[in-house]
């Protein structure tokens, strides 16, 4: 298991803090990215005073990344250990299924 150090809120409304946690097992079409710098956008302050009604805490903001592939799931295709990405928000969610639901 990788040990990830983030900021997190842990209430609606609360200030960022030192927090961390551990990845769950990487599935064979995932890549970790080593983060090198994070953006904090509308969406993510949504999220943090719980303005939507589904936020669960504690909450670690940012979801647009730029930083460097340090492992990868043997499906990914096109991409290489070592290579800097970025990581641009996402348009897919549906907002009813487990995953959404649970903050994936």
């Amino acid at each position: 298991m990788t040990k990830v150090q983030a900021y997190a809120v842990r209430e609606k409304g609360g200030q960022l803090s030192p927090f961390e946690y551990e990845l769950g097992e990487m599935g064979s079409d995932q890549v970790d990215i080593k983060v090198e710098s994070c953006g904090i956008c509308h969406s993510d302050i949504a999220m943090i005073d719980n303005e939507w009604g589904f936020s669960n805490y504690p909450v670690v903001p940012g979801h647009e990344v730029v930083g460097t592939i340090v492992a990868m799931g043997e499906h990914v295709k096109n991409l290489r250990l070592g290579q800097r990405v970025g990581l641009g928000w996402f348009s897919g969610s549906c907002m009813h299924c487990y995953h959404c639901m649970r903050g994936d």
